[in-house]
């Protein structure tokens, strides 16, 4: 594991917010080889830039996007080539790290992107980082912890020791007799980082969750539930931004498991002008993650930080290459972490399975821990658990790599927190 901790002068923080539009011009490729027909609603990207002086300059930005191409799975790097269009706009002044992830919308641009298309992605993305960049200015963050129950576990376990995937592929249901539990964890943790100016007025928040943007099929471009949960917050809150990040959520969707009917009566209920499923589970999900940032707010601005430590850090890890069991290759992977008073956030490239990003969240020295899958090109991370039934995500055509890399994820991604988390050497040594 390699990179140190770069530290910050506990002065006056500064913050900006752009957002950008990340639909192209022309033919928009998605994924399974299929060209989008139009648009539905808005792809963006959101940046948010956090400043404490020094060299401890920070921009996380979320994507509408299947994945953050990486070079590490297909041949375009979008990280790469967003963080060289960004140094080219912002010289050596411009943030210390930048962590981008997707929220993993199946009905956005392909994973892999090319061309033009990767040009104009990478060129809106590294203009959004250099306008929050430029127009940060004094500000002030606060963190809380909410709950919604938005994704689900979707693997069904069966009383042979197999297990199927719920949906389409697989088939997993919890109808079938021989079902019998659904096999792991559920996290319905919302994380929340709030933003405010120099004027004490919301700017904008970051809603980490267990739930990634996959209820919406078709041809057309879509933020899924995430376009709603704008929409929502926007009505609730006014001009604010909202930038989503996707915690450990590798074997969850936004399926329903259980009281399937009840769930769908409810819906129509509460939303009686929309008339199909896909629709009323985005409105339903958005509102649940909503009520959690709403819920939490009126605490929050007397808990707001104008000078929180800013430390961030990243690692370039080798994990055991091979799947299910180590075969002697590496696979490096680079994660990155970020603290912010007593919060951190602490990212992987990864579908993580939960109980990998539980286990981050538990170790971590952090108060609270937002977990961040999908800061990369993907591939699912599953359970030895998972592994052993052989669900969807868990066999060798979903995997690059198996368990053993899962738990050596764990103990990188901690041990960067906890460097966050130790006193500078010049503190030490007076």
């Amino acid at each position: 594991m390699t990179g140190d901790p770069i530290d910050s002068t506990n002065s006056q923080l500064k913050v900006g917010w752009a957002c950008t539009d990340l639909a192209p011009p022309g033919p928009a490729p998605m994924r399974g080889g299929v060209t989008a027909s139009g648009i539905l609603d808005p792809i963006q990207a959101v940046a948010l830039a956090i400043d404490s002086g020094g060299k401890t300059g920070v921009a996380l930005v979320a994507c509408d996007l299947l994945a953050i191409p990486d070079g590490r799975r297909g041949r375009s790097d979008l990280v790469g080539a967003v963080r060289e269009r960004v140094a080219e706009l912002l010289g050596s002044d411009g943030p210390a790290q930048i962590v981008l992830s997707a929220t993993h919308t199946h009905a956005s641009l392909t994973g892999d992107l090319r061309g033009e298309v990767f040009d104009h992605v990478a060129d809106r993305v590294a203009d959004a980082v250099a306008r929050a960049w430029r127009d940060r200015g004094a500000g002030a963050v606060s963190y809380g912890l909410g709950h919604a129950v938005a994704g689900h576990h979707r693997i069904v376990s069966y009383r042979d020791g197999t297990a199927r995937m719920v949906g389409s592929l697989q088939g997993g249901t919890l109808d079938d007799p021989d079902a019998t539990h659904i096999q792991g964890y559920e996290d319905h943790a919302v994380h929340l980082l709030y933003v405010w100016d120099d004027e004490r007025r919301l700017s904008g928040v970051v809603v980490n969750v267990a739930c990634t943007a996959q209820v919406q099929r078709g041809d057309r471009l879509t933020a899924d539930y995430v376009h709603e949960l704008r929409e929502v917050l926007h009505e609730r809150l006014g001009d604010i931004e909202v930038l989503v990040q996707i915690s450990a959520a590798g074997d969850f969707g936004t399926h329903v498991m259980v009281e399937t009917r009840a769930e769908d009566r409810m819906a129509r209920l509460m939303f009686p002008d929309l008339d199909d499923r896909e629709s009323l589970r985005r409105a339903q999900l958005a509102v649940r993650v909503a009520d959690a940032v709403t819920e939490v707010l009126p605490w929050m601005e007397a808990v707001a930080e104008h000078t929180p430590t800013v430390r961030c850090g990243s690692a370039h890890v080798s994990l055991p290459g091979g799947f299910p069991e180590p075969d002697g290759t590496s696979h490096d992977v680079d994660i990155a972490a970020v603290r912010i008073g007593d919060m951190a956030i602490v990212s992987n490239p990864f579908e993580l399975y939960v109980d990998y990003g539980v286990r981050i969240k538990a170790q971590s020295p952090a108060v609270q821990t937002f977990v961040v899958q999908l800061a990369g090109s993907g591939s699912y991370l599953p359970t030895d658990r998972a592994v052993g039934e052989g669900s969807y995500g868990a066999i060798e055509r979903s995997c690059v790599v198996g368990p053993r890399a899962g738990d050596a994820l764990v103990e990188a991604s901690v041990e960067l927190l906890r460097e966050l988390w130790r006193e500078p050497e010049a503190t030490r040594t007076g």
